[in-house]
C-alpha cells in the first residue's frame, strides 16, 4: 500500500516538470535579432500596401477603403497580412528559429535598399507620407500581440525553442521581453498615461 502511495497519480507529470524547468533564456542579441525581425516585417507589409493603394490612386488616410468595403477584399487583404506577416513570424518562432540572425540581416537589408531606391527617385519624394503616430502605436500593439499569441500557444510544444520560453530564476528570453512590450503597448494608450480624464467619443 505505501508503494502505490509514493507513485505520482499522472506519470508524465514529471517529464512535464522537467520540460519546463531549468530555463535560462537566450542572448541578448537572439533577443535583438527576433525583435528586430517583427517590425520589419510589419513595415515591408505597410509598405507594399501603401504602393498598392497609390496605384489605385487611392488617398492614405482613415476613409482610404471607403470604396473597397466588399468581402472579396477584406478576404484577400486577410490572406495577404496572414501570408506576410502571421505566417514569417510563426516560422521564425519555431521551424525557422536557427535562423534567426540571418533572416534579420536580411530584413533590415531589403529595408536598406528600398529606402535607398525611394530616396534616389527624386520625382517620387514629393509623394512619400510618413505614417501617422496612430497607425504605428497600433501596428506595434498589433504585433506585441501577436507575438504573444504565438508564444503562448506554443511555448508547451517541443517546435518552440526552450531559450524562448521565460527564464525560471534568471536570463531573459523573448517571452521575458514580452511582458514588458505588453505593459508599454497598454501604456501608449493608456487615458491615465496621458492625463485624459473623460473619454470623447
Amino acid at each position: 500500500m505505501e508503494g502505490l502511495l509514493d507513485k505520482p497519480l499522472n506519470p508524465n507529470k514529471l517529464l512535464k516538470e522537467q520540460f519546463v524547468s531549468n530555463l535560462t533564456g537566450s542572448s541578448l542579441l537572439e533577443i535583438a535579432a527576433l525583435s528586430t525581425i517583427v517590425p520589419a516585417v510589419v513595415v515591408l507589409r505597410k509598405w507594399s500596401s501603401r504602393d498598392n493603394i497609390r496605384r489605385d490612386s487611392v488617398k492614405k488616410n482613415d476613409d482610404a477603403l471607403a470604396g473597397h468595403k466588399d468581402g472579396v477584399y477584406y478576404f484577400s487583404a486577410l490572406v495577404i497580412d496572414f501570408l506576410t506577416v502571421v505566417l514569417p513570424i510563426l516560422l521564425i518562432f519555431t521551424i525557422l528559429a536557427e535562423w534567426a540572425y540571418i533572416c534579420a540581416i536580411s530584413l533590415v537589408a531589403v529595408i536598406s535598399i528600398y529606402i535607398l531606391f525611394k530616396r534616389s527617385q527624386s520625382h517620387l519624394k514629393a509623394q512619400q507620407h510618413l505614417p501617422s503616430l496612430r497607425a504605428d502605436i497600433s501596428s506595434y500593439r498589433v504585433s506585441v500581440v501577436l507575438v504573444t499569441c504565438v508564444s503562448i500557444l506554443a511555448v508547451d510544444f517541443k517546435i518552440f525553442p526552450r531559450r524562448y520560453a521565460k527564464a525560471e530564476t534568471y536570463g531573459s528570453g523573448i517571452m521575458d521581453l514580452g511582458v514588458g512590450s505588453f505593459v508599454v503597448a497598454n501604456a501608449l494608450v493608456s487615458r491615465q498615461a496621458r492625463n485624459i480624464t473623460s473619454l470623447s467619443l
